[in-house]
């Protein structure tokens, strides 16, 4: 057998260069074409209808430069067909052709010069395909962005571009503005660098939210910090911009100034907390003044009364004995009539509020020199006294004050124990959000608050008739505690002992 290869067939042999050159263009998807060296077309592939419109031997012997655009012309014959010319090799051309419906299309070509092997004939070869669409998508992008830069940058509101890890990409003058920065100043940055820490946590959980896509976007209230290091407001929107796959290539923030707003609801809350406080303490005036006139009309009447009485006796009677007996009566109308005076001096004394300023009070301190001053009738008593202030042993009041409520609570312990058990007295202390409240317990006889609970805080109110009392040490410390913006509860049952609780107003409210 001959093991000789067979030399491979020439499927073109025998045929002209012309059908050859047809054959190979006519399975191109490219406008290829022959031109002469002024561009006359000698050759146009048989698809330049699909791409241009025109038929092949539409364009036999026609110029290109008819169908250039006008403003393309001289540019394309300096910049591509004269260097052509000169043997410069492989020129790339894109440039506007006048399609066959009227339209200019872009074509994107590769140029080159060829000479004939034989006889030396120089003939320009084009090869050209339509990228109208492509230049249309990129004129479109490029007017988006265009459009997107003078929105972003002439926008009077702040706009911020973040990258995936928070560091700031572009800003515009608006947010530089807000901080007092230039736009350069910003840029690189993280976001954190110029937040506040108040509710940076909250920020960064939204944000965390929307790069999983839990979320698509989110808006809050926060705190940038000034260039000046001042704390300033704004609105916060963020919305994430993704790539074709859905990962998160930028964030896009919008920051609306409310700071002016913020200063204003401030002022407006400060406002109405003064209003509500004098308000509170017009209606607290208005029960004193009520109180004093109950202590006026019945108990200086009485004794003045008996006191008129007692003097129109002694100037009736010559005798000795009865004098003696009415100097008696005088003496207990008198001590009566202190007594109620002293009240009313007492009351009257703290209502001037300028003489107590609210400073910081060391709880157990306070509480201390009660039970030292009270040490005798606690022993006298073998009361077991129990404190404990670990949940705040500071509140902003009045030294004077505090140790007067202790007093007066103790002693009320003390007084209304019960004799058929141990008396056992708690003070402790513990916070509610930032207010500081401090509870006193006993297991004392307890009070009937279904009975007595509206009068319980009334001047001269006493419900134990069996054990005496003024009626003016809880009166005292009511006012006391509501003079400095605080309050008291108590709980109590009879037999059960009563719980009083005193909450004491944050250091700004207090002062």
């Amino acid at each position: 057998m001959d093991n000789q290869k067979e030399p491979e067939k020439n499927l073109f042999v025998g045929l002209p260069d012309s059908e050859i050159l047809h054959l190979l263009t006519a399975i191109s998807r490219e406008l290829v074409c022959l031109h002469e060296p002024d561009g006359t077309y000698i050759y146009v592939s048989p698809n330049s209808e699909k791409i241009i419109g025109y038929k092949s031997e539409e364009l036999i012997g026609k110029n290109p430069y008819d169908f250039f655009h006008p403003d393309e012309k001289r540019f394309i014959q300096e910049r591509f067909h004269q260097p052509l010319l000169r043997g410069e090799e492989n020129i790339h051309s894109t440039f506007r052709f006048l399609h066959k419906d009227g339209r200019f299309i872009w074509l994107q070509s590769d140029n080159r010069l060829t000479i004939h092997p034989t006889t030396g004939n120089k003939y320009l070869h084009t090869s050209s395909r339509d990228i109208s669409e492509k230049i249309d998508t990129e004129a479109n992008l490029a007017l988006a962005e265009r459009r997107f830069k003078t929105l972003f940058h002439d926008s009077p509101i702040g706009l911020v571009l973040t990258g995936g890890h928070g560091y700031i990409d572009e800003t515009n003058e608006a947010f530089a503005r807000f901080l007092g920065y230039q736009s350069y100043e910003v840029v690189g940055k993280h976001f954190t660098e110029i937040s506040s820490d108040d509710g940076l946590e909250e920020n960064l959980k939204y944000r965390d939210e929307v790069q999983k896509g839990i979320i698509d976007n989110y808006s809050i209230e926060k705190q940038y910090i000034h260039k000046s290091g001042k704390k300033v407001w704004a609105y916060l929107t963020v919305t994430v911009l993704r790539d074709d796959s859905g990962h998160p290539i930028h964030f896009l923030a919008q920051i609306i100034d409310i700071n002016e707003r913020k200063k204003n609801e401030t002022l407006l809350r400060e406002n109405n907390d003064r209003l509500r406080a004098i308000t509170n303490s017009l209606l607290t005036q208005n029960k004193q003044l009520q109180a004093y006139n109950q202590i006026i009309s019945h108990h200086l009447r009485a004794p003045v009364s008996n006191l008129r009485s007692l003097l129109d006796l002694m100037k009736e009677t010559d005798q000795l004995k009865d004098v003696k007996e009415i100097e008696s009566h005088l003496e207990n109308v008198t001590g009566t009539l202190e007594t109620v005076l002293s009240e009313l001096i007492t009351t009257l004394k703290i209502q001037n509020s300028d003489q107590f300023k609210p400073e910081p009070v060391n709880i157990d301190q306070s509480f201390t020199n009660v039970i030292r001053l009270m040490n005798g009738e606690i022993s006298s008593k073998q009361a077991e006294i129990q404190s404990n202030f670990s949940g705040g042993n500071t509140v902003y009041f009045s030294k004077e004050f505090l140790e007067t409520i202790f007093l007066h609570l103790l002693s009320n312990s003390l007084r209304y124990a019960d004799p058929n058990r141990r008396l056992r007295i708690s003070v402790e202390s513990f916070q509610i959000g930032s207010q500081t409240t401090i509870s006193f317990s006993d297991n004392g006889i307890g009070i009937d608050l279904e009975r007595y609970g509206d009068q319980i805080f009334q001047l001269r109110k006493t419900f134990h008739r069996h054990i005496s009392g003024k009626g003016l040490g809880l009166f005292l410390i009511k006012y006391k505690m509501e003079s400095v913006g605080g309050r008291i509860e108590v709980l109590s049952k009879p037999g059960e002992g009563a719980t009083f609780l005193m909450y004491f107003p944050e250091r700004s409210d207090a002062e």
